[in-house]
């Protein structure tokens, strides 16, 4: 099997501001199911390219804008864009069966740590970049999407997690909504005050009460006490070492011992309880910003989620969009070129993507560009995000070979949270189960 190993590094200050100085300029689908079609119609005139998404929400709305600007503006002239929004539960299973059956699209999103997985059917860009295109993006964000020496996709943003918090709770509670915890102690300290003096729950690891949400914030955790995943070739579970045992353990404490939330894994529970005023804290991606933003009065912040107990190092959990060129025997040259340009200018030239999705843009211009800088999210959450990137704060899920973001790979991290078995018992359950997911790809 080739390698799906690929740099696991962080985005360094210097590589980061490195990349933002080289401009002058400068945001968590199907076969052929044109019945779930949300896009833009294709034209029969010019060049169509087919472009795959599964964002929904205020990412859906945002990369509609964009797309429908592509085509409002034709920037590479008659070529127009059909974009098809798949939802987020059948997007990797439809695209991989379209793939393997060569009826892929021509463009399409993807999550880096999907890349592994799919690394036999994409096209790799190599050849139809100029060689200026690796200039025109954050280094360390370029190399990530790079296997065996092949550019298999362009990275669209990065989107790291942090703690989103209610400001109006924090003063309710006595506490200083300027000065947000920056260790476990202060966390602690203002979960239990929260707790006692307002009607409110204090904190809940993601709003949706999910596993792929619990994911991201067990790698942030789990990576601040010094825990990792799995081994460095991927051919081991290690998450349930000391550091990842004390992780689930105050997965379990949150709704027991701490009382700070009850041990309830409604969906969605924990994100209409944040936007009604009855949890103070929550953690979440990049995207969040953008919907508490679109609420009327709602007075929120974010600051860096460094509260794990027995925290060794400063570390949050973060991902990359990114824009891949499925294999597609029947597209033929011209419009492969066509194709990789369409994905270029969707990458590059749309700083929408972090002043309305919220995410951190992976073109150097688009993050250094005014638009951004001055935007109402800058200060509230991008500026943030943007430290973490600048301090080599990013942990990123590795790249397996088998599908990381498929929610039922980590189930056990709710039944954990909702007290439907011990840590111990939900973790042995996750070793096994996804150590065995690793022996038969190996």
């Amino acid at each position: 099997m080739a390698s799906t190993k690929g740099p696991n590094s962080a985005l360094t200050r210097r590589q980061l501001l490195g990349g933002v100085g080289a401009t002058s300029t400068l945001g968590l689908a199907g076969c052929s199911s044109r019945n779930m079609i949300l896009g833009n119609s294709a034209s029969t005139a010019g060049t169509t390219i087919q472009f795959w998404t599964l964002f929904s929400g205020g990412d859906g709305a945002t990369m509609k804008s964009i797309v429908n600007r592509f085509n409002d503006e034709r920037p590479l002239g008659d070529v127009r864009i059909d974009r098809q929004r798949i939802p987020w539960d059948d997007y990797y299973t439809k695209l991989y069966t379209a793939l393997v059956a060569d009826k892929g699209p021509d463009i399409a999103i993807m999550h880096q740590a999907l890349m592994g997985r799919f690394q036999r059917m994409l096209v790799p860009y190599n050849r139809y970049l100029s060689d200026s295109a690796a200039d025109k993006y954050v280094p360390t964000l370029w190399e990530r999407m790079r296997f065996d020496g092949d550019q298999l996709s362009l990275p669209l943003d990065a989107h790291p997690v942090g703690i989103y918090y209610n400001r109006s709770l924090f003063e309710k509670a006595g506490l200083d909504p300027d000065s947000p915890p920056k260790n476990f102690r202060e966390f602690k300290r203002a979960c239990d005050t929260i707790t006692k003096k307002t009607d409110a729950h204090a904190f809940a690891p993601t709003p949706y009460l999910d596993p792929i949400g619990m994911l991201r914030t067990f790698v942030a955790f789990d990576k601040q006490r010094g825990g990792e995943l799995f081994n460095d070739d991927m051919t081991k579970v290690t998450f349930d070492d000391e550091a990842g045992m004390g992780t689930a353990q105050l997965l379990h404490d949150i709704t027991g011992k701490y009382g700070w939330d009850i041990p309830n894994t409604s969906e969605n529970r924990a994100d209409i309880a944040f936007q009604d005023d009855k949890l103070a804290m929550t953690m979440n991606g990049t995207w969040y910003a953008s919907v508490l933003e679109s609420i009327d009065g709602f007075d929120w912040s974010m600051f860096k989620p460094f509260v794990a107990p027995g925290k060794k190092r400063g570390f949050t959990e973060s991902g990359s969009h990114t824009v891949i060129l499925p294999r597609n025997p029947r597209r033929d040259e011209k419009k492969t070129r066509v194709s990789v340009e369409v994905a270029e200018w969707i990458t590059q030239k749309n700083p929408i993507w972090g002043t309305r999705a919220g995410h951190l843009p992976a073109a150097t211009d688009a993050l250094n560009s005014d638009a951004l800088r001055n935007s109402p999210l800058w200060p509230k959450s991008l500026s943030t995000f943007f430290e973490m990137a600048s301090d080599d704060q990013f942990a990123y899920l590795p790249r397996t070979p088998f599908n990381v973001n498929n929610s039922s790979t980590w189930n056990f991290f709710p039944d954990i949270y909702a007290h439907n078995s011990s840590p111990k018992q939900g973790m042995n359950r996750g070793v096994n189960s996804i150590q065995r997911l690793i022996n038969d790809v190996n």
